[in-house]
């Protein structure tokens, strides 16, 4: 980076501000009314050391006037946290951090845009503001880690893999995805049949807001029938392929499937 570029990042401020208008000031209004209509809020995701035994008790704890109260806290114009940070965020307080390929955010905002392509008939890119305009998917769901750990109840908002179909036109060649990360290093397949699946999605954001670097901003996959291991943070490219591709813990000894055990399963969260 030369000089001028360390300019451009000379702080956090600046570096607020640059974020700022590289998602565009009608998307932070967008994602956080996202939160306000998500459903309620288990919305700040409950970590627990996953036994294989769902209590229906702690599932089912928030009352409606607290999850009335919780979906509206964030406002229609403030961001519960800015990116990368979890200060504010209770459900990323006790999430585990999981990365081999740590990120930069000034590179990101300088630098990032999502490609689809392989095996499609137009290919594109997207810039996240554009990602943001589609067709929005917001669900809850239980986030599994091959660890033994899971976060339950994430308020995941992103959008399905066939709103991009819709538009890069995949050719009948195309039997699997592989989700290319920033660097290269954490790349992951998923047959096209499992990324296709209802509950799949890119995610962008969690509980209306950007979801922190060190939990895959800008983007991420979500499996959440996968261990999470199968759900690949920073992802800037998304292939289509004739085949499948062995991703970073697949060439490690890991399944190329990777499912959660069904006794981790809860209904309605996968």
């Amino acid at each position: 980076m030369n000089s001028n570029e360390k300019k451009d990042y000379a702080g956090p401020e600046a570096t607020r501000r640059t974020f700022l208008q590289w998602i565009g000031t009608g998307t932070v209004l967008t994602l956080a009314q996202a939160a306000a209509c998500a459903g309620p809020p288990h919305l700040h995701g409950r970590p627990l050391s996953d036994t294989g035994k769902d209590s229906g008790t702690d599932a089912d704890a928030v009352t409606d006037a607290d999850a009335a109260r919780d979906a509206t806290d964030a406002g229609s114009t403030d961001y519960p946290f800015t990116p990368g940070s979890t200060s504010d965020a209770t459900i990323f307080q006790r999430w585990p951090e999981r990365t081999v390929d740590p990120q930069e955010l000034e590179r990101i905002l300088q630098d990032w845009r999502l490609t689809v392509d392989g095996l499609v008939g137009t290919p594109r890119v997207f810039r996240f503001d554009e990602l943001v305009d589609l067709s929005r998917l917001n669900q809850v769901m239980d986030f599994h880690c091959v660890e033994g750990w899971s976060i339950l109840d994430v308020p995941w908002n992103g959008l399905h893999l066939s709103t991009l179909w819709d538009l890069v036109h995949p050719t009948a060649e195309a039997t699997h995805v592989t989700f290319h990360t920033i660097g290269g290093t954490y790349n992951e397949s998923l047959p096209l049949p499992i990324a296709t699946e209802p509950h799949t999605l890119l995610a962008y954001g969690i509980a209306g807001s950007t979801i922190p670097l060190k939990h895959g901003f800008p983007l991420r996959l979500v499996v959440p029938r996968l261990l999470a291991y199968k759900s690949p943070k920073y992802v800037e490219r998304i292939e289509l392929t004739n085949g499948p591709v062995q991703g970073f813990w697949v060439q490690r000894g890991y399944s190329y499937d990777g499912p959660v055990p069904e006794s981790r399963l809860r209904e309605g969260k996968y």
